[in-house]
């Protein structure tokens, strides 16, 4: 029986189903020891030590040294996740490693996510929380969504999901990507233009650089409320701390972090809101998401016909 690593912290939580429809195709399934997202050395040791034929991969780095450590082994990854970014899919492709992500099945999951933060942030919703569980009855002043300016910096199927929940609100849409999208209900503006008029920003991009840093958070709205459900360093870290201090921004909602799990400054303030990662933990969307990396990994192993 051929091992297949599956390295997101829950995988066959939701859907333990999952696990047998691998050992009936005779794969025997590894799950992550440490319980959280892998380094690339960890990885790597996995690799090593169980040889496998697949990997259901999360969001740790599935490097060059990865692959190549099952160069022998290692004929698919396939992502539990939307974006393949922590991926070297060059690196793959010269080793003749398929790769697969779960394209589509987490627009509603992480949407309504960002939905939610915003109007937490909105109506100041954690911090009253927090303040009566201290026993302090005190009421803060917020704000509707209707009638704000969202702007989206990436505007795929889940900034386009998030924007449809926003003007259902009766909030004004803008939004930036390099790729031309036509929207009726939405206005494609420059990066600087969406930065500087947005009363709520939210994130939406692929990739690994900073899309908002020091010298965006100085032109943006007093106030403005920020969310990144994307990627961890999408948001200078320390450059939107030093702006929350200064009251720059009016709020910070995390849901993704360079550092994962996360434990630094930004903790410390009532202008933040944090979640561990949980843009796909809605049970619905989490069954399809794992069912399709599995069906994936079938599919790129020729399951039915015995190839690998």
């Amino acid at each position: 029986m051929k091992h297949i690593l599956c390295t997101t912290t829950s995988f066959g939580t939701s859907a333990p189903g999952l696990l047998e429809k691998l050992a009936e195709n005779n794969l025997k399934p590894v799950l992550n020891p440490f319980k959280r997202k892998l380094s690339g050395e960890e990885l790597k040791s996995l690799v090593i030590e169980y040889q496998p034929v697949g990997l259901l991969a999360g969001t740790e780095p599935v490097t060059q040294e990865v692959l190549e450590s099952g160069k022998n082994c290692l004929k698919v990854v396939s992502r539990v996740g939307v974006g393949w970014d922590n991926v070297d899919k060059n690196a793959a492709a010269r080793l003749g490693i398929q790769v697969f992500r779960t394209q589509g099945v987490l627009n509603d999951a992480v949407a309504e996510l960002c939905l939610g933060l915003m109007l937490s942030a909105l109506r100041k919703l954690t911090l009253h929380d927090r303040q009566l569980r201290s026993g302090i009855w005190q009421k803060h002043m917020g704000g509707l969504l209707k009638g704000k300016t969202i702007g989206i910096l990436g505007f795929g199927s889940i900034g386009q999901r998030v924007g449809s929940l926003c003007h259902a609100f009766g909030a004004h849409i803008v939004f930036h990507d390099p790729v031309s999208k036509d929207v009726s209900w939405a206005r494609s503006v420059e990066k600087q233009d969406l930065i500087a008029t947005a009363h709520i920003i939210s994130i939406h991009a692929d990739g690994s650089v900073a899309l908002i840093g020091q010298e965006e958070l100085a032109r943006c709205r007093q106030g403005v409320i920020l969310i990144n459900t994307a990627r961890g360093g999408m948001i200078e870290e320390a450059a939107l701390a030093k702006a929350i201090l200064a009251g720059r921004v009016g709020c910070a909602c995390l849901d993704v972090f360079d550092q994962e799990p996360y434990s630094g400054s930004l903790a410390e303030s009532d202008r933040v809101i944090l979640t561990p990662h949980i843009g796909s933990y809605a049970v619905e969307a989490r069954v399809a998401m794992e069912e399709m990396a599995v069906d994936n990994l079938l599919k790129g192993l020729c399951v039915m016909d015995s190839n690998f």
